[in-house]
């Protein structure tokens, strides 16, 4: 999923509550109910964890990660928010998981300490969750990436018409 899908996600979970407690937790939650709906992207993990298209995935994470800063710049700059805190936690929340995978990918924790053990504890429920529809439906592979590029275009077309 999107980067940008997660923290808009987040967004909102932390703006339809008081606590900034809840706002995280609801963000950080809601990252495992969107990387269910398969998504069209597992091939470029796929890609990257073979080798074979390492450059591709990370120009695909770094446009990412650029329209993602873009759209969370114009979400804050355009909309006056009742708890800004509270939203900046909801989008934190809702981006963790993937930024601890990319810590797991960047480490590669071989070393047997309760960070590494933790660490590679949650990139596999990380990767389970988003296999999790794909095998209960009976498929074996994800959505091919163009209909998955073009499902998290239309979700994030919503949720910034949610937002502003």
């Amino acid at each position: 999923m999107f980067l940008a899908v997660h923290a808009l996600i987040g967004a909102v979970a932390g703006n339809a509550v008081q606590s900034p407690t809840a706002a995280f937790s609801l963000g950080f939650i809601s990252h495992f109910f969107t990387d269910m709906i398969p998504h069209g992207d597992e091939h470029m993990y796929e890609g990257y964890k073979s080798g074979n298209k390492v450059m591709r995935a990370l120009v695909y994470v770094g446009m990412d990660a650029v329209m993602t800063v873009v759209l969370l710049l114009v979400v804050f700059l355009k909309q006056d928010f009742f708890s800004p805190l509270n939203v900046a936690l909801g989008v934190i929340g809702g981006l963790l998981p993937d930024l601890m995978v990319g810590l797991f990918e960047i480490l590669k924790p071989k070393r047997r300490t309760w960070f590494a053990r933790k660490l590679s504890w949650f990139h596999g429920f990380h990767m389970w969750n988003h296999h999790l529809l794909i095998k209960h439906v009976g498929k074996e592979r994800d959505l091919p990436f163009r209909y998955g590029l073009a499902m998290q275009g239309v979700v994030l077309t919503l949720l910034v018409k949610l937002i502003m």
